[in-house]
């Protein structure tokens, strides 16, 4: 595995270890971009199954992930990532669109990292 593709797997276990805490109502806080923390960790499912379409990871054209129950999400980010790093190492880091699919890649985890996070301690507010 690369090293910047090592790098991404290393970001998306930081978010998985941090979403699997989440149980019951801390799904419905609110983040930084006004989604709920379910809401946001959908979006990023659906971004990465975007960036797995791009890659070749062998899902059918335009499907995202199913919309399952909140507490599932951590579990089905997971294999979806896995797909996702394992088409990125098959295709070789440094082919340039792989090199595309990767920045876009780091920067949804990231940034999903980054706003889930700012969320506190998951008391949702009333």
């Amino acid at each position: 595995m690369s090293d910047e593709v090592g790098d991404l797997s290393r970001e998306v276990g930081l978010l998985i270890r941090r979403i699997r805490g989440w149980v019951g109502s801390s799904w419905d806080v609110a983040v930084g971009s006004g989604l709920t923390r379910a809401e946001r960790t959908v979006q990023l499912l659906d971004e990465l199954a975007a960036l797995g379409e791009r890659i070749g990871t062998g899902a059918p054209v335009g499907m995202r992930p199913p919309r399952l129950a909140a507490h599932a999400l951590p579990d089905q980010l997971a294999v979806l990532a896995e797909d996702l790093l394992a088409a990125l190492d098959a295709a070789g880091a440094t082919s340039p669109s792989a090199r595309g699919v990767l920045a876009d890649a780091r920067a949804a985890v990231t940034g999903a990292r980054a706003d889930l996070d700012g969320a506190g301690f998951g008391f949702r507010v009333r």
